[in-house]
C-alpha cells in the first residue's frame, strides 16, 4: 500500500474518501436472502397450539387432520401445516373456534 500524506487534507476531504469506500464495500456485498427457516413442531408443541391433548393428536394425525413427519423416532409437525389445519378446524366449527 501506498504512503498517503494527510497533512494536506482536509477533514471533509478525509470524511468523503471514507464514505466513498464504505458504500462501495457495501454495495459490493452480497447479502444472503433469508430463507424462513421450516419450522417444526414437537407433538407435545403441536398439541399446545391446537389446545387439544395428545392422545387427540393422535387421532388426528391418523385420520389426516393434521400431517405428521417421521424423523427417526421422533414425530415432528411441520407449523405451517399445522396452522393450516387449524384454520380448516375452525372453520368447520361454524365459526365457534377454539377456547383455550
Amino acid at each position: 500500500m501506498g504512503k498517503l500524506m494527510l497533512s494536506t487534507l482536509e477533514l471533509s476531504d478525509i470524511k468523503k474518501v471514507v464514505e466513498e469506500v464504505i458504500e462501495n464495500k457495501l454495495k459490493n456485498l452480497n447479502p444472503q436472502p433469508e430463507k424462513e427457516g421450516l419450522k417444526l413442531l414437537s407433538r407435545k408443541d403441536t398439541a399446545k397450539l391446537l389446545c387439544i391433548s395428545l392422545p387427540t393428536l393422535h387421532d388426528w394425525t391418523k385420520t389426516g387432520i393434521v400431517k405428521a413427519h417421521r424423523i427417526g423416532n421422533r414425530i415432528l409437525y411441520k407449523l405451517e401445516e399445522v396452522n393450516d389445519a387449524l384454520s380448516m378446524i375452525q372453520t368447520s366449527k361454524n365459526e365457534r373456534g377454539l377456547s383455550c
